[in-house]
């Protein structure tokens, strides 16, 4: 569920499309066409796709792979903190919503702390989160699509309703199937890249030729339904009031539907927003996409219930609420206080997907159009919810407000910061050879509580070839200490053989080949030792 999952799918519940609902007319546009088609109907994302299908390696250049996690920080975390803001701000709501803002809370915290020492709980956490991530997205949109056609009076009936929200429901369906195909490598949808951190997606195991015909099966119902909607509302309305929900569905396709069939067929992988080895990437602008669509339909709802006048003030409050749920987690399980592995090689997306699947939990409970207050607000003019008196928010303790701004002001640093330092001091350093480069970017991670293992193993390599091997194991045993991998038994083996120490290098490649039995390196340096030991 997502902000404005309306109850238009849902034929005897009062709906954003009712007859009571379209009495007065409401104002058609939310902050205006501009701002409402590039940030509530993807008109931003769009140009971004487009942008980056033309010009292809420019557009990457423009906008490095290293760097889009800082768009994630400056959207994504207030988008998080927005609904949060709405569960615990007033003592009416935290009260309401008890069982989701309490209760639910307590055990998603509690799966993801076991998570943190068990990586099968934690790939499961990871896994429902990439599965029900496309459904929120995707909800969301759906939500939005009946605000517009409330806004401009479209009055559906239950057939047209069901209609318009199972093509959002059959998209989302695609992208499921891809998820959960066997041997999901270079699947149609993998939004994370899972190479080298602890917990990996566990999918359904779906066989290939199975995942083939059910793609088939659902992409013609898909079109044949999203036919059957478009038909209906053109049957309800003009193309000027069906404008923006046709915007939508057009979202819903570029962000989902056209990927995964795509990556199916292999039809359009030639454009870079569509090839299947970009597809990281491809998520992270679709992400800034929902990040930027919730933070707009959010604002205009604190504004307009009086809770946040100013939308910077709001913002601000989001990110500092947002920014709680992701730092602290990430301070307290580092791997030098209650952790085991270090925020890059796992944490980082085991309080992802801890995070998202709270929010996805809240924002189901809380954002409905089938809510009187949010209907009032959203599907007619503001002056209709006037009306209504809201409790103002529970006066905070300035206390407690300046230490979660502070708290926001030092995530924000050591996420910019980090995410700069992994950029140019290492992936770019490293490129170039610059071992120096890499040194200082090694105390400087460390000391903002972001040690990378990569970067301690590229220091491991260099020195190994510099013939240093006493530099090397130093690095190498840090690099195993934040995330033991085969690889990095390796390379202390190597290393341990260059100083002379065959012990050493023989329980290395022990431990090497305990983690991965059929590393080649591992065992033929094994079989090697072993050999020459008689």
């Amino acid at each position: 569920m997502s902000p404005l999952d309306g109850a238009a799918a849902r034929p005897g519940i009062l709906s954003p499309m009712s007859a009571s609902t379209t009495a007065s007319t409401p104002t058609r546009w939310l902050y205006g066409p501009l701002t409402d088609l590039a940030l509530g109907c993807g008109g931003l994302y769009a140009l971004a796709f487009a942008a980056h299908a033309a010009s292809g390696p420019a557009f990457e250049r423009a906008f490095p792979a290293g760097l889009l996690p800082l768009g994630a920080l400056v959207l994504g975390t207030p988008h998080y903190g927005a609904t949060l803001l709405r569960v615990y701000q007033r003592s009416a709501d935290r009260r309401a919503y008890r069982l989701f803002g309490v209760q639910a809370s307590l055990a998603i915290a509690l799966l993801f702390v076991i998570g943190v020492y068990d990586v099968t709980v934690g790939s499961w956490l990871l896994t429902l989160y990439l599965s029900w991530s496309p459904w929120h997205y995707s909800s969301q949109n759906y939500g939005i699509a009946c605000l517009f056609l409330g806004r401009r009076g479209v009055s559906l009936g239950p057939v047209d309703k069901r209609l318009l929200h199972a093509s959002f429901w059959l998209s989302w369906l695609m992208v499921l199937v891809s998820v959960h195909v066997e041997n999901p490598q270079g699947a149609a949808y993998a939004p994370v890249e899972l190479g080298g951190i602890a917990y990996r997606s566990i999918p359904l195991g779906i066989p290939r030729s199975v995942a083939a015909f059910l793609l088939a099966g659902l992409a013609f119902a898909y079109l044949n339904v999203l036919l059957a909607s478009l038909v209906r509302l053109r049957a309800r309305a003009s193309w000027r009031d069906l404008g923006p929900t046709l915007a939508l569905l057009a979202l819903q396709a570029l962000w989902f539907s056209v990927p995964v069939l795509s990556r199916a067929t292999l039809i359009g992988s030639d454009l870079a927003p569509l090839d299947p080895y970009r597809q990281a990437d491809t998520f992270f602008w679709i992400a800034f996409g929902h990040f930027a669509q919730y933070l707009w339909i959010t604002s205009y709802y604190a504004r307009s219930t009086g809770d946040a006048p100013r939308r910077s003030r709001f913002l601000w409050r989001a990110f500092a609420a947002g920014a709680l749920v992701w730092g602290i987690p990430s301070l307290l399980f580092a791997p030098d206080l209650l952790g085991v592995r270090a925020f890059d090689a796992g944490l980082a997306a085991l309080i992802a997907s801890a995070v998202n699947v709270h929010h996805f939990v809240l924002d189901g409970a809380i954002w409905k159009l089938r809510d009187s207050r949010i209907a009032r607000v959203l599907i007619r003019r503001p002056a209709d919810a006037a009306g209504e008196a809201i409790a103002p928010p529970a006066r905070r303790r300035p206390g407690w407000h300046v230490l979660a701004g502070g708290f926001a002001v030092v995530f924000l640093a050591i996420n910019l910061f980090g995410t700069l330092e992994i950029e140019y001091g290492f992936r770019r350093a490293a490129l170039a050879g610059d071992v120096e480069r890499l040194e200082v970017a090694a105390r400087r991670l460390s000391w903002l509580g972001r040690d990378h293992p990569g970067l301690r193993a590229q220091l491991a390599l260099f020195a190994e070839h510099a013939g240093d091997p006493e530099t090397g194991v130093r690095e190498i045993r840090r690099s195993l200490a934040l995330h033991p991998t085969a690889g990095a038994w390796v390379i202390l083996g190597r290393l341990e053989e260059q100083a002379g120490r065959r012990d050493g290098a023989r329980a290395a490649y022990r431990e090497a080949l305990a983690l991965d039995p059929a590393h080649s390196e591992a065992r033929g340096a094994s079989l090697r030792l072993e050999t020459g030991s008689r």
